[in-house]
């Protein structure tokens, strides 16, 4: 598939303008002639121009607009034609464009969502398909605005953990390069012109700085080609979440996160018709691959030859103890979907506790560190400056 921009004319003779997707610009003059658009030019854009993520403000709005459009009993083909008009985006704008010609066309609308899976995740997707089967559309729309919502307070809770340590890093290694790379060779080179016996903290400090020096950029492009092999590999979202979730601070933080994640998906999933199998399968599809995805697999593995969902997980291992219990309670009440909610909104203030105690932790070690850090410098470099100083005014 290649993406096109292009501008065409209307039957109204107004200008529009847009991005599409098709094989060819064959297809692409086809596609617009069937919306009724008359091509004027078009030119091509390489994907990867495209292949950022529309942003949750966007897709609240969309929902939001769609479910009171529903509400008022305007036609979906209608609403989305509206929508398409009136959006600012032109990333988004495009990819309305081709989802409104698809349903005009005949296509469900949870199978146009989801030939775009950059924007539209199995979530997304599968709430609107079963509002398709049950007909509670605009209830489905309603749940999908909320389940947004609640994700992006998730984003924003793992934003502020990791945004401190990583401003806070920054500035630490700016200030270490700098004195590495700059002051303290000007001033080692000072202090050996006067003085050949050196302390073992200052050789310690030369060594390290000329380290750095002839080293440094070669660290960084290493660590560079790492990451984009990572990238690149299949495996590499794998390896990348695995060292993640088993890093020191942060990597029980990210489990926490995933776990709240899975059970309010199941949630919302079961919430609006859909049956286990398919919730754990659309559940395992919203998350990146990783040990927690193997395990979903696994989990939806089991129940598909005849084990309870709180037997499987037990197996499994994914949740506590006391969580798993809980599960079969709900299933054995009947109430599963309500248990799962009760689950969620526990790990959900786990997660607020947890940043906070985090965030209070962090904040004074990375200023201690970078105190005993700038003390070091300071002491190897000072004190011998200061006895050099001493001789020289004898």
């Amino acid at each position: 598939m290649r993406l096109y921009w292009f501008k065409a004319i209307a039957k109204g003779g107004h200008l529009q303008r847009g991005m599409i997707g098709a094989p060819s610009s064959k297809e692409l003059k086809a596609h617009l002639r069937e919306m009724g658009l008359s091509l004027v030019t078009y030119s091509r854009r390489p994907s990867f121009h495209f292949s950022r993520q529309v942003s949750h403000r966007i897709l609240l709005d969309f929902c939001f607009h769609l479910e009171q459009f529903e509400n008022a009993g305007i036609p979906l083909k209608e609403s989305l034609r509206t929508l398409h008009q009136e959006q600012s985006s032109p990333l988004f704008k495009s990819i309305l464009l081709q989802i409104t010609c698809d349903v005009e066309g005949g296509t469900l609308f949870s199978k146009a969502l989801e030939k775009h899976p950059l924007v539209f995740d199995p979530v997304f997707v599968g709430l609107i398909a079963a509002g398709e089967k049950t007909g509670q559309f605009s209830e489905v729309l309603r749940h999908l605005f909320q389940h947004l919502t609640w994700k992006e307070e998730i984003q924003a809770q793992t934003l502020k953990v990791l945004r401190y340590p990583l401003i806070v890093s920054l500035v630490f290694l700016f200030v270490v390069y700098g004195l590495m790379m700059t002051l303290v060779p000007e001033l080692v080179s000072f202090i050996k012109a006067f003085s050949k016996d050196l302390p073992f903290s200052t050789l310690f400090l030369i060594k390290v700085s000329n380290f750095l020096s002839n080293f440094f950029f070669y660290i960084l492009a290493s660590l560079g080609i790492i990451y984009f092999f990572i990238k690149i590999h299949p495996k590499g979202t794998f390896w990348e979440n695995l060292i993640l979730d088993n890093a020191p601070v942060i990597g029980a933080f990210r489990k926490k996160n995933k776990l709240t994640r899975i059970c309010h998906v199941m949630a919302v999933l079961f919430e609006n018709g859909i049956d286990i199998l398919q919730a754990l399968k659309t559940t395992r599809k919203s998350l990146k691959e990783g040990q927690l995805y193997n395990d979903l697999e696994n989990v939806e593995r089991l129940v598909r030859e005849g084990i309870i969902l709180s037997e499987a997980f037990h197996r499994v291992g994914i949740f506590p103890p006391i969580i798993i219990r809980m599960i079969k309670i709900g299933e054995q009440t009947s109430s599963l979907q309500k248990t799962l909610f009760h689950v969620k909104h526990f790990f959900d203030t786990s997660l607020k506790r947890e940043a906070d105690q985090m965030i209070g932790l962090i904040e004074p070690l990375m200023i201690l560190t970078l105190g005993f850090v700038l003390g070091w410098v300071i002491y190897a470099v000072f004190l011998p400056l200061y006895d050099t100083l001493s001789v020289l005014e004898v």
